[in-house]
């Protein structure tokens, strides 16, 4: 499931459990508004009961002191009229709450009756005698209601004792009923003492009873009024309703539905807000993430809140990553031109011992033939195969980085201008060359001979991709590297002060996956027989070699351009020296020879030999100092190989050094990674002649080393 889901239920969840707090609340204070409505039904019932009690007391007060009365008795017995006006007055009825008075005799016949101001018969009792007489019989007391217009009258009634016979265990002697009219009025004033709507009406069980509905602000109840019989004969309807329990539980209503309105609202913001801030930001981010389209992330990255944030670190984790992918591409191209770099230069080092003795036999062979001789111009052909062999292993050691440099500081706006008509001959008339020496500091630390040769081999490349004419543009610069890489190069560079030296030329240009070769050995565009494929890889290996970084930039159809970063030199420039002139023959000077290849340590003795040199050959490190130390000749020159099985060559010259200090020291070198220097740099004050060597270089650098003066101790 989804974040936005998850979010989405989460929250739709919190509005549900919000809802059906609110509904158990509601539930819950309608469960306590019945139970408090249902005890206050019970009090209000019980206080009209009071009510009516009350109401009641006087009339029955009224009955049961005159039923009780001996003066009454003997009124009854004497048919005392006297005592009927004395005491049957409005006064006395008003006192007991009454409205008519009825006194009859032990035979049910009418002794005295009285009434205040209401419109009764009082001849006529309010019910028949018939009524009368089952009503009295058996009983001393009653309580009764009847229809006595215009309203219903409240009758009690009780049988008449001696004053002494409290608990009327005697025979009465009469009845004495007294009544109380609910008219209207008396209705009203019930009514305004309960602060209710008060109603009488004759009993019908058919009558629908009426509802309490206290929720809704209406109280309503009944209770039954008995007749003589016991029978019920009326009810009284009691309604009351409540406009401030209305308004409350119409507020309430209100504020349910409020709080469910404002729930619902709250759902659809929050939900169009976690659509629009969320759910569509996690959206964009997430078809970054399956699609890697940073582009899409390009609006969200300026929002100032967390996806914004995180949209900035995603694009800055996705440059990471495309810097880490070239990064990776240009390590393992790195590592796999180191790798041929390394099988490279092994075999250019042996093939240099093999070619150093071929053509220096070659020419001792061809120095020993006569002109018309058929077998001079065959030595003159094995000669000039290994030469040119020798030319492909310095081209293998130039791209392993493994050849041995002379750096210098020169100057890369003068060396562009000296190789101009140089490279002009070289790539023809066709393309136009176009010198811009823009370098204001143009001093870098290279081997001028190497450099020359990285610049013309570019410019050759260039030439081929132009075969219909162009421009070649030879530029130079100074850069600065704020951070460690060069865009696009074949290798990192350290941040610094740099020269550039860019070629640029209109030729047809490169696809990517020609680009990604281009520097690779024995790769070539070219047909078969028109190159060797070692041009750019030579110049990748001597930029290298020489601390700098090599980048290329080319488009099909637009041309390239090949820029060349060498780290600037603040040491002021070298000035070139002019070779003395040298002349090879010997005065007498010893040579001493150590070489563990045969057939180039015979070579070397012979030439040597040849030439009048004393020659002491010793093929290893070991018989060179017993040599030495059992002959004790004076040794004028070591010549010795660098690498070599017991021990290396300077460690020779050095041991030899402390017995001949006056020995000078000449190596000569194939060149494995373990001679001169860890970077093949010839350390200062070291002579190297780097194999395979002619027998001129050889006589000519022997005699150089010879005639040289010692430096002062």
């Amino acid at each position: 499931m989804k974040v936005q889901s998850k979010i989405l239920l989460l929250l739709f969840a919190i509005v549900a459990i919000f809802v059906g707090g609110l509904a158990t609340l509601k539930h819950f204070e309608q469960a306590k508004f019945k139970a408090i409505a249902d005890e206050r039904s019970a009090d209000r019932h019980k206080d009209f009961s009071k009510f009516l009690e009350v109401r009641g007391d006087k009339l029955k007060a009224l009955v049961d002191d005159w039923t009780n009365f001996t003066e009454l008795v003997g009124a009854i017995v004497k048919d005392d009229r006297q005592w009927v006006a004395d005491n049957l007055n409005d006064s006395r009825l008003a006192t007991a709450n009454a409205n008519a008075v009825w006194i009859y005799r032990n035979d049910l016949s009418l002794f005295a009756s009285h009434h205040n101001r209401q419109p009764l018969d009082l001849q006529t009792f309010p019910i028949s005698p018939e009524a009368l007489k089952q009503l009295t019989d058996g009983t001393n007391e009653c309580h009764f209601f009847v229809k006595a217009p215009p309203g219903w009258m409240e009758i009690r009634g009780g049988t008449i004792h001696q004053s002494d016979d409290r608990y009327r265990e005697t025979k009465p002697q009469g009845w004495l009923f007294a009544g109380h009219s609910w008219i209207d009025t008396n209705i009203d004033q019930m009514a305004m003492f309960t602060g209710y709507d008060i109603d009488i009406v004759s009993f019908d069980e058919s009558r629908v009873q009426p509802a309490n509905d206290e929720q809704h602000g209406l109280i309503a109840f009944s209770r039954t009024l008995p007749g003589w019989d016991g029978k019920p004969v009326a009810q009284i309807e009691v309604r009351h309703f409540s406009k401030i329990i209305s308004e409350l539980n119409e507020s309430s209503r209100r504020l349910f539905s409020g709080l469910m309105i404002f729930a619902a609202v709250l759902f659809l913001v929050l939900a169009v807000s976690l659509s629009r801030w969320v759910r569509r930001p996690l959206r964009l981010i997430a078809k970054n993430l399956e699609q890697g389209s940073p582009e899409a992330l390009e609006p969200l990255k300026s929002r100032p809140d967390e996806f914004g944030k995180l949209a900035q670190l995603i694009l800055q984790y996705r440059r990471t990553e495309e810097i880490l992918h070239k990064t990776e591409d240009q390590l393992r191209h790195s590592q796999k031109l180191e790798a041929v770099g390394r099988l490279a230069g092994g075999v250019a080092h042996d093939f240099n011992n093999l070619l150093t003795a071929i053509i220096g036999y070659s020419e001792m062979l061809e120095a020993k033939l006569v002109d018309d001789d058929p077998s001079r111009e065959q030595a003159h052909l094995i000669r000039k195969a290994g030469e040119q062999a020798a030319g492909l292993t310095r081209q293998l050691l130039a791209f392993s980085r493994k050849q041995l440099l002379q750096p210098k500081v020169l100057d890369l706006n003068d060396l562009i201008r000296e190789m101009e008509k140089l490279l002009q001959r070289v790539i023809g008339e066709h393309i136009r060359i176009h010198i811009e020496p823009a370098a204001a500091d143009p001093r870098v630390l290279a081997d001028p001979n190497q450099l020359e040769q990285v610049i013309l081999n570019l410019g050759v490349n260039a030439r081929d991709a132009m075969p219909r004419g162009g421009t070649l543009t030879i530029t130079t610069s100074n850069i600065s590297l704020p951070g460690p890489g060069l865009d696009g190069a074949q290798t990192d560079l350290a941040p610094g002060e740099y020269v550039s030296l860019e070629v640029h030329d209109t030729g047809l240009g490169m696809d990517a996956e020609t680009k990604a070769r281009i520097f690779e050995p024995f790769f070539t565009t070219k047909g078969p027989g028109k190159g060797t494929g070692l041009g750019l890889a030579t110049v990748y290996g001597i930029v290298k070699q020489s601390g700098g970084g090599i980048d290329v930039e080319s488009t099909p159809g637009e041309g390239s351009t090949f820029r060349v970063c060498l780290p600037r030199e603040n040491q002021p420039v070298a000035v070139r020296a002019e070779l003395p002139p040298v002349t090879g023959s010997a005065a007498g000077e010893t040579i001493l020879v150590v070489e563990d290849e045969e057939v180039v340590r015979q070579l070397l003795c012979t030439v040597l030999g040849d030439l009048g040199y004393q020659v002491l050959c010793a093929s290893t490190p070991r018989e060179a100092l017993d040599l030495v130390k059992a002959n004790g000749p004076k040794i004028d020159l070591l010549v010795s190989d660098v690498v070599m099985p017991e021990m290396h060559g300077p460690v020779l010259a050095r041991a030899l050094s402390e017995i001949q200090p006056q020995m000078k020291i000449l190596y000569v070198s194939g060149y494995s990674e373990n001679d001169i220097s860890d970077q093949g740099v010839i350390e200062a004050g070291l002579k190297v002649l780097q194999k395979p060597f002619t027998q001129q270089s050889l006589v000519r650098k022997v005699r150089e080393m010879l005639d040289e003066t010692p430096p002062d101790s």
